[in-house]
């Protein structure tokens, strides 16, 4: 069995994330999103996997990832998507690469499948489409089904009610499709779009709709990598093979390699990923769902708290980060906050191609990207993102976004 994994858009809802590193490769818990896909469809028998990449820089950054990371046991092949007009068009990159009526799996490069998810669709007798029941129809592509248990049509982001179970785009199609891209109609932003032919294909043949049975997990905001690590970091088991010194305490399942320390007067409350040659306290706290990348420092009066810290990333002293990201080789400076929590409680919302989003979440921090260096006690409001390369003056108070 093939897969078509689609890694080409540019992720822009992710900045500041998105700007540097292509959102495939973003660390979810220390391991590129792309990588937990790919993993999950080796664990189900899949032999070859079509990754389709931009034409540009993300797509070469791509490439270069796995020519230095081999996974051994899979084929990776890619195909390159010149222009994005929408999902239909990515599968469409893929097609020389299957024969007539050949089988193929279909999941979404930015989104995280539990691997039964992934096996139930894959031995279902012919084609097959995954949903999920949700709360919020209006913001999904929703399933309509027959009594037998076939696909009628799907609906995207219906305004009036027609079922709660959302296409995961977690599915078993054939090469038909390849055959009804010149039919579709391309939407109001002049996209061709995977539903569509769903829709088309419905007509031609049952397709069966399952209900999902592992997580899912979309990352289309920075927050759903908190939401992935909140997930999935209670998962894990503890492995500490590197130097913990005495008088630390760890109540949770921590990973800890040979190469990374845990200096003494620590307190480690909750599940933490911890990468190689990383260096936590003397006397830090860290506390909640946490992944720290490698080569980074948590310092002496460092409280941190169900964050992600990416690679080389350094908060040497006496500061607070709260439910935030840190991009790459950020150096936040002595005594710099992350407010994470409004006083009058409301969600926190932040602004994401010039709109404000409701972030759904009452804690919310910051989203820091890559190589930004802070200013001395600096404060950033709930929800502010900083762009790459920025930096911050001492004593600033971070109200707005810095791009």
């Amino acid at each position: 069995m093939k897969a078509i994994l689609p890694v080409a858009g540019n992720g822009t809802r992710m900045y500041p994330l998105g700007i540097t590193t292509p959102k495939a490769l973003l660390p979810i818990l220390n391991k590129p999103l792309i990588l937990w896909s790919i993993e999950a469809l080796q664990k189900n028998g899949v032999e070859e996997v079509i990754v389709v990449i931009n034409s540009g820089e993300f797509g070469e950054q791509i490439k270069n990832y796995f020519n230095a990371t081999p996974i051994h046991g899979i084929k990776l092949q890619f195909a390159v998507q010149d222009k994005q007009l929408g999902t239909a068009h990515v599968v469409q990159m893929a097609k020389d690469f299957f024969e007539p009526n050949e089988e193929f799996l279909y999941i979404n490069g930015d989104d995280l499948y539990g691997p039964k998810n992934i096996e139930q669709v894959m031995h279902t007798k012919g084609l097959a489409v995954t949903g999920m029941k949700v709360k919020d129809p209006e913001k999904w592509g929703i399933f309509q089904v027959n009594p037998e248990g076939n696909l009628v049509h799907v609906f995207e982001k219906p305004s009036e009610h027609v079922g709660d179970l959302a296409a995961i785009h977690c599915m078993k199609l054939d090469a038909r499709v390849f055959t009804l891209f010149d039919q579709l109609t391309p939407t109001s932003r002049g996209e061709l779009e995977i539903t569509d032919t769903l829709n088309l294909l419905a007509t031609q043949s049952p397709i069966k709709v399952l209900t999902s049975n592992d997580y899912w997990l979309p990352i289309g905001y920075p927050w759903h990598i908190l939401e992935a690590a909140e997930a999935l970091l209670p998962k894990i088991h503890s492995q500490i093979d590197g130097i913990v010194e005495a008088n630390v305490t760890i109540n949770g399942n921590v990973v800890l390699p040979k190469s990374s320390t845990i200096k003494s007067g620590s307190y480690i409350e909750g599940n933490v990923v911890i990468g190689e040659n990383t260096t936590i306290g003397p006397n830090a706290y860290v506390r909640g769902n946490v992944a720290i990348g490698d080569d980074c420092k948590v310092g002496f009066g460092v409280e941190l708290k169900s964050s992600v810290i990416g690679n080389n990333t350094k908060i040497p002293h006496l500061s607070y980060v709260g439910d935030s990201i840190l991009g790459k080789a950020v150096n936040f400076a002595v005594g710099s906050v992350t407010s994470n929590w409004r006083h009058d409680k409301k969600n926190i919302f932040t602004p994401v191609k010039a709109q404000m989003i409701d972030t759904g979440r009452e804690k919310f921090g910051a989203v820091i990207g890559d190589n930004v260096m802070l200013g001395a006690n600096t404060l950033i409001y709930p929800g502010r993102k900083i762009w790459p390369g920025k930096t911050t003056l001492p004593g600033q108070v971070v109200d707005k976004d810095i791009q």
